[in-house]
C-alpha cells in the first residue's frame, strides 16, 4: 500500500506530473495503442512526495494507504492504539477532537499526541549533536526526503539525521517505555510514511487524514463542523514545542530554543528542496550548516499531500498560531527560575536517546548509466545540432532542461514525440512537404479546370443533341401516327374488299344453285319433250303439230343445258379468280398487320428515344451542376493554396 496509482483513462499526457516530480526517472512516458501519451509511475524511483497528485488537474493520479486494513482489524476487535500527527488540527480544524473521540468509541484503546514524540525528537537531536559536535546532518522527519536519499541520492545517507521522526519517536516510546505490544496506527498527512513504517517495522498502519475524512463521509458519520466542546483528551503526556513541528522550520525553531547557537538552514517545497540537496553534495564540509532542516511540502506537514485540505497560508498560519501560543503558555508553566527545561530533565532520567537512532539501508534501485555520447545521439535524433537548440529548455516535456529530456530518452523512459521543439520541427518539415504537395495539387487543379471546361462544353453539346433527338423523336412520333392512321384506313378498306368478295362468293353460290335448278328443269323438259314426241308419233297426222312443239321444247332444253354448261365453266373461272383475289387480300391483310405492328414498335421506340433524350438532358443538367460545384471547390482550394 501507499503507492501512487494511475488511472490511464484520465491521463492525457500533459506532463504536469513530470514537471512537478523531483525525480527525473520516476515517470515513464509511453504512447499507448491508441496513440495517447500516458505518464506511468516507476514505483522503484517514486519517493511518494505527492507532488504529482497535486499537479494533476485531470485527477489521473491517486494513492493508497492502510485505512481499509486498519478498520478491518479494528472491527475484528484487535488491540490498536492510535497516534495523531499535530497537522490533524489543520486537516480537521474545528472538529479534530470530535474525529478522535469518534475513533475512540469505535474501539481504539489509547490515542496519543505525536507532538510529544516531536519533543522527544528535539531532545534526541540535541543530545546527539552534543556528543557529535562536528556532525553535519539533514533532518529526516520528512519521509519523502528519506525516500529520495535512499532511492536516488545514496551519497547523502551518511548525512541523514540518525534521529527518528516524531511519529517513530512516540511509537518507540510506547513500546520501550510504556511496554505496549499491540498494533499502532498513525493518523498522518503523508503518503511516504507508509515506506517509513514498513522499513522500521514499529508502526503498523498509515491512516491518512484525507482517506479518514472520505471514510467518515462514505459511512455517514456526522461530526460537528464548528469548534464546539468535546470531551476528548489525549492519553498520556501531550506535546509542548513539538506541536509546531508541522510548520516549515518547525524542527529548527525547537532546536534553537535549546541551542540558540546552532547553525541551521531551512528549505522546503519540491520546487527548491531537491535542487538544494543536490547542491548540498557539492559543498565543502566546512561550509555546510550543522542542521539542514528540510521538508518536501512547501507548507510543511500542514500542507501534506494526504491532509485533504488546501488552505491558503493565512488561514493555515492562524490555526497554527493558536497552537503555538498554547504550547508556549504550557512551556512557561514548566520552567523554573533558572530557565531549566524540566521536560528535558525528565527525558534524561527516563529515556535513552540512543534508543531513537535509525540506521538506513539504500534501496536496490537499478539506474541506467547514460554517457555523453548517448546524450549527443539523442540530441541528433531530435535535430538539436546547435548549442542554442540543446538549451532551448521550453519545459513542455516536463523536464527542467533539454539535457534532462535527452537523458530520459537515452534511458528509454520517454519518447521523442514528447519534445515540443522536435514536434515543431517535424511540423515545419511536414508543412513544407504539404506545401509542395499543395503546389502539385494546385497545378493539377488548374489542369482539372481546363478539363472541366472541355467537359462542360461537351456536356452542352450533348444537351443540344439530346434536345434535337427529343424534338426529332416527337416529330417522328407525329409522322408515324399519321402513317398508322392511313394504315388503319387501308386495313379498313381491305376489310371492305374482303366483305365484298365474300358477298360475290355468296352470289356465285346462289347462281350455282340456280344453274343447278335450270339444269334440273331442262332435264325434265327434255324428258317431257321426248314423251311428247312419242305421243305425237302415235297420234300420226293429228299429232304432227304437237311433234313440232315437242321438238322446239327439246331444242330449248338442249339450249338450256348448253347455257348451264357454259355457266358452270364461267362459274369455275370466277371461283378461281375470287379465290386468287381472297389470297391476295389475305396477304395484303397480313402485310398490313405486320406493318402496323412495326409502326407501333417504331412509335414506342421513338417515344423511348424521346424519353431517353429527356433523361439525357436532365442527366447532363445534373452533371453540369456537379461540374460547376467541383469547379467552385477547385477554385476555393486554389485560393487557399495560393
Amino acid at each position: 500500500m501507499g503507492a501512487i496509482s494511475l488511472d490511464t483513462e484520465k491521463c492525457v499526457g500533459c506532463n504536469a506530473c513530470v514537471r512537478a516530480c523531483p525525480v527525473i526517472d520516476a515517470n515513464n512516458a509511453k504512447t499507448n495503442e491508441e496513440g495517447r501519451l500516458i505518464i506511468h509511475v516507476d514505483e522503484n524511483k517514486c519517493i511518494k512526495c505527492g507532488a504529482c497528485i497535486r499537479a494533476c488537474s485531470h485527477h489521473a493520479r491517486s494513492y493508497g494507504d492502510d485505512i481499509d486494513e486498519f478498520f478491518k482489524e479494528l472491527k475484528a476487535g484487535k488491540e490498536i492504539v492510535l497516534i495523531a500527527a499535530p497537522s490533524i488540527k489543520i486537516s480537521f480544524d474545528g472538529n479534530w477532537r470530535h474525529v478522535l473521540q469518534w475513533l475512540r468509541k469505535q474501539g481504539i484503546k489509547k490515542i496519543y499526541d505525536v507532538a510529544y514524540g516531536a519533543d522527544i525528537c528535539t531532545w534526541a537531536h540535541i543530545r546527539y549533536l552534543q556528543e557529535h559536535p562536528d556532525a553535519k546532518i539533514i533532518s529526516q522527519p520528512c519521509a519523502a526526503v528519506v525516500n529520495y536519499v535512499l532511492k536516488n541520492r545514496t551519497e547523502l545517507i551518511p548525512n541523514l539525521s540518525p534521529i527518528q521522526s516524531p511519529m517513530m519517536c512516540l511509537a518507540i516510546y510506547l513500546r520501550k517505555v510504556l511496554g505496549y505490544r499491540g498494533k499502532i496506527a498513525a493518523i498522518s498527512p503523508c503518503i511516504a510514511k507508509t515506506d517509513e513504517f514498513h522499513d522500521t517495522g514499529v508502526i503498523d498502519f498509515n491512516v491518512t487524514m484525507e482517506h479518514l475524512r472520505d471514510y467518515l463521509n462514505q459511512n455517514g458519520v456526522q461530526l460537528p463542523k464548528t469548534k464546539t466542546f468535546s470531551e476528548f483528551e489525549f492519553d498520556g503526556v501531550v506535546g509542548l514545542e513539538g506541536a509546531i513541528y508541522p510548520l516549515p522550520g518547525g524542527l529548527s525553531k525547537n532546536l534553537l530554543l535549546h541551542a540558540p547557537n546552532l547553525k541551521i538552514i531551512e528549505t522546503s517545497g519540491t520546487e527548491r528542496l531537491y535542487e538544494d540537496l543536490d547542491l548540498y553534495l557539492k559543498q565543502k564540509q566546512s561550509d555546510l550548516p550543522t542542521v539542514f532542516d528540510v521538508l518536501s511540502c512547501k507548507d510543511g506537514c500542514n500542507g501534506g499531500p494526504a491532509t485533504g485540505v488546501d488552505y491558503h497560508c493565512f488561514a493555515m498560519n492562524n490555526i497554527m498560531h493558536e497552537v503555538e501560543q498554547y504550547a508556549k503558555s504550557v512551556r512557561r508553566k514548566t520552567k523554573t527560575k533558572k530557565n531549566h527545561d524540566l521536560q528535558f530533565d525528565e527525558f534524561d532520567k527516563t529515556l535513552n536517546w540512543k534508543d531513537y537512532i535509525r540506521t538506513y539501508k539504500a534501496h536496490n534501485t537499478k539506474s541506467i548509466n547514460v554517457t555523453e555520447a548517448d546524450i549527443e545521439r539523442v540530441f541528433k535524433m531530435l535535430g538539436k545540432e546547435t548549442e542554442q537548440d540543446k538549451h532551448f529548455d521550453c519545459h513542455a516535456c516536463g523536464f527542467r532542461s533539454c539535457r534532462e529530456m535527452a537523458i530520459a530518452l537515452a534511458k528509454g523512459i520517454n519518447e521523442k514525440e514528447n519534445c515540443h521543439q522536435y514536434i515543431l520541427r517535424s511540423i515545419k518539415e511536414e508543412r513544407l512537404q504539404v506545401e509542395g504537395v499543395n503546389r502539385k495539387v494546385y497545378d493539377m487543379n488548374e489542369e482539372l479546370m481546363g478539363v472541366f471546361k472541355q467537359l462542360n462544353d461537351s456536356i452542352e453539346s450533348v444537351k443540344e443533341e439530346a434536345d434535337l433527338i427529343r424534338i426529332s423523336g416527337l416529330h417522328t412520333t407525329d409522322k408515324m401516327n399519321i402513317v398508322t392512321e392511313h394504315m388503319n384506313k387501308l386495313s379498313g378498306l381491305n376489310e371492305g374488299i374482303k366483305k365484298s368478295a365474300g358477298h360475290i362468293n355468296d352470289s356465285i353460290e346462289s347462281y350455282n344453285v340456280m344453274t343447278q335448278n335450270v339444269e334440273s328443269i331442262a332435264s325434265k323438259i327434255n324428258l317431257l319433250s321426248l314423251n311428247a314426241a312419242i305421243e305425237a308419233a302415235r297420234a300420226g297426222e293429228a299429232g304432227r303439230g304437237f311433234a313440232v312443239v315437242a321438238s322446239n321444247i327439246r331444242e330449248l332444253s338442249d339450249s338450256s343445258k348448253a347455257s348451264v354448261a357454259s355457266a358452270k365453266e364461267n362459274d369455275g373461272a370466277i371461283k378461281n379468280a375470287i379465290s386468287e383475289i381472297m389470297d391476295v387480300i389475305q396477304k395484303f391483310s397480313d402485310t398490313i398487320s405486320v406493318l402496323l405492328e412495326s409502326v407501333q414498335d417504331a412509335i414506342q421506340d421513338v417515344d423511348k428515344t424521346s424519353e431517353n433524350g429527356q433523361v439525357i438532358q436532365e442527366s447532363m443538367d445534373m452533371v453540369s451542376k456537379m461540374a460547376d460545384n467541383v469547379k467552385n471547390v477547385i477554385q476555393e482550394t486554389n485560393s487557399i493554396l495560393s
